[in-house]
């Protein structure tokens, strides 16, 4: 059986009780924590606050 990103994700949020967001959030955090996304952090007292 296959299935689709965003019913696995439902399945997940379902299953662990915890909203589309919370789910994401984690692994968007683990994917950091181990290399698979680069971390973006932005000062907020830089001179690019406010540009595009």
């Amino acid at each position: 059986m296959t299935f689709s990103d965003e019913a696995a994700l439902a399945l997940a949020c379902e299953e662990l009780q915890m909203t589309r967001d919370e789910i994401i959030r984690i692994i968007r955090e683990w994917l950091q924590s181990y290399g698979y996304l680069s971390v973006h952090e932005l000062d907020e007292g830089s001179e690019t606050e406010g540009s595009a």
